[in-house]
């Protein structure tokens, strides 16, 4: 495996930084010690627009009924496969199934007082409780480092499959949300910030809206649905890109 030592990030201001992905992971783990807590999960409210959108593209898409001890009730959900640095991670997909007027249930759907704005559309990602202790979370963020190395490449252009590009952030991003890393949004907000502050000028880690919305807009890049069957017995796994 080639070493490399610097990381270009060609931002749309062409900067350059000697950020490698050692920087990342101590960055990774410093967070990951920061913000996490056994107790809960990470949650994100999909635009309604959205989830409108995403329910017609998947509308064999496997709903159940369970039971959410966060939401206080039975709702609807399905599980999507959001792929990361080459691996998939379950994210748990909730939508209500009526109208439930307390406190709880209206705070997790993030309805108003007497469900206002209630819809059956509404989509809320939930997710992992714990991350997994098993996963070598060194290793895939340098191997997604490399990730950008394809066959047939000369060693003279080694130091580029160590480049630090959109798409890296993105999975680093995610990785750090959808695997449990953390509990509390300000790391999301503050990981986007040392990419920043390391030089990196991505859309993603500038833009002025807010962290459901950042988030929501790349999650979904790479993912799989279970679907339900004919039988309605089986399901399988359908990739979405």
């Amino acid at each position: 495996m080639a070493a490399c030592e610097y990381a270009t990030a060609n931002t749309t201001t062409t900067t350059t930084t000697n950020t490698t992905y050692t920087d990342v992971i101590t960055k990774f783990k410093e967070l990951n010690k920061s913000y996490y807590s056994t107790r809960g999960c990470m949650i994100s409210t999909l635009s309604d627009d959205f989830s409108k959108k995403f329910l017609e593209k998947n509308p064999n898409l496997l709903w159940e009924e369970k039971y959410n001890p966060y939401a206080e009730a039975v709702v609807l959900s399905a599980k999507v496969s959001i792929t990361i640095f080459g691996k998939p991670f379950v994210v748990r997909l909730c939508r209500p199934i009526k109208k439930v007027h307390r406190f709880e249930y209206e705070d997790f759907f993030g309805f108003g007082g007497h469900c206002q704005g209630f819809s059956l559309d509404r989509i809320i990602m939930t997710f992992a409780e714990s991350f997994d202790k098993e996963l070598d979370i060194e290793y895939l963020l340098m191997t997604g480092a490399l990730a950008g190395s394809g066959e047939g490449e000369s060693e003279g252009d080694n130091e580029k499959c160590c480049a630090i590009d959109e798409q890296y952030i993105k999975n680093a991003l995610k990785l750090l949300v959808v695997g449990g890393y953390v509990k509390y949004w300000k790391a999301f907000e503050e990981f986007k910030k040392w990419f920043k502050e390391c030089g990196f000028d991505y859309e993603i880690i500038t833009d002025s809206t807010n962290t459901i919305g950042s988030m929501t807009s790349f999650v979904f890049e790479d993912y799989e649905v279970e679907n339900r069957v004919e039988s309605g017995v089986e399901s399988d796994m359908v990739k979405e890109s």
